[in-house]
């Protein structure tokens, strides 16, 4: 007995630096008697693998003495013990609150009168830290991370159609019941699984890949209000969205845009490349300007509508930023491009009126 009592005690700490818990999933109230949904347990974003549990109210036993059968009217459940968790992680319910010594894990009590009863409707989830979950990877019987696992599930037998509970020694748990007259713990088996990548949350960036400095691109990924979102963009600056599942860009050039994704214990994680395209570069709307002549070996003339302060910036293909100066008082400027390898390079040109780019070709 004082072992089971040193039990209870550590359960009730541990829960208590956990904020973890359950709530019993609305979708399986009114099913029958079992634990839901079906399929394995495997561990939430909050370190949690929970199961949904509805109770029995009643149960038909066969081959008993003198009567051959009977229905034993149940009015509330208990675990006796689980068997198979991997070491660190913890069983926890939302009756916790209900355990004493006999029942660790608290009581679940079906409502309403004999025979006309509402099951109980509770959850069970199993818990533990971060790192007590990464040691369960790779376990088990087979060093696969699935765990199997064995409840020992007690019910309390209140009432029985014919009366026999004289026989079976009066209204008890069904695990002090003979054996012989129906009695017995019951067993339920489940499957713990925890895979490798269980804090992983899989997400696709969807936008264009190719792009033209100036303009404005939508990227995004689905929306999840669980989850928040942090965007990083590369040669480029966020216009509006960060902290949402969307947000606009403008490019500088070529760069790379990645958003990262959490949720409890969760994270997830995309990125996508972009690619500055030089075409339609001239027709971008904002300053009037010629650049002559273009292709060059290495010598522009830029000719401007006025002499207004006017910022230049030559940028390779792939958005790195090569020359930037300021430029006023004329109409017409020299860039020299000598000293530039050959090939197609983009020209910035902003003023107090608005921003375009040209291509320069190097021949």
């Amino acid at each position: 007995m004082k072992r089971l009592l040193l039990s209870i005690t550590s359960l009730l700490i541990a829960t208590a630096g956990f904020s973890q818990s359950c709530t019993p999933d609305g979708q399986f109230a009114g099913s029958p008697a079992g634990l839901y949904p079906d399929g394995p347990l495997g561990p939430t974003c909050e370190l949690t693998a929970p199961k949904t549990i509805v109770s029995l109210t009643d149960t038909f036993v066969t081959g008993l003495p003198f009567v051959g059968s009977a229905t034993m009217y149940i009015t509330r459940m208990r675990i006796n013990a689980v068997v198979g968790l991997p070491a660190g992680l913890q069983l926890g319910t939302d009756v916790i609150g209900t355990a004493d010594q006999d029942g660790p894990w608290g009581y679940w009590d079906n409502t309403g009168t004999i025979p006309n009863q509402t099951a109980a409707f509770g959850c069970a989830y199993v818990y533990g830290t971060s790192g007590d979950w990464d040691a369960a990877i790779g376990g088990g019987p087979n060093n696969d991370g699935v765990y199997p696992l064995e409840f020992e599930v007690d019910a309390f037998i209140a009432d029985a159609q014919p009366a026999i509970l004289p026989l079976i020694g009066g209204a008890q748990w069904v695990s002090q019941i003979d054996p012989n007259t129906g009695g017995g713990s019951f067993f339920i088996f489940d499957t713990l699984v925890v895979a490798s990548d269980y804090a992983d949350i899989s997400t696709s960036i969807s936008g264009d890949a190719n792009v033209e400095p100036g303009t404005s691109y939508t990227y995004s990924v689905p929306q999840d209000p669980n989850v928040t979102y942090n965007w990083t963009v590369t040669n480029g600056t966020i216009q509006s969205g960060q902290g949402s599942n969307q947000i606009e860009v403008v490019w500088n050039g070529s760069g790379n845009v990645d958003v990262d994704l959490t949720d409890g214990g969760c994270q997830g994680t995309d990125d996508l490349d972009v690619t500055a395209i030089a075409t339609g570069l001239d027709e971008v709307a904002g300053i009037n300007a010629s650049l002559y002549p273009n292709p060059s070996n290495g010598i522009f003339n830029l000719q401007m509508d006025n002499t207004e302060p006017l910022r230049v910036r030559i940028l390779d293909v792939s958005g790195k930023l090569l020359r930037s100066e300021q430029l006023s008082g004329s109409t017409v400027y020299r860039l020299n491009m000598e000293n530039a390898p050959i090939g197609v390079y983009i020209l910035e040109l902003e003023t107090a009126t608005g921003r375009t780019f040209k291509q320069l070709i190097k021949q």
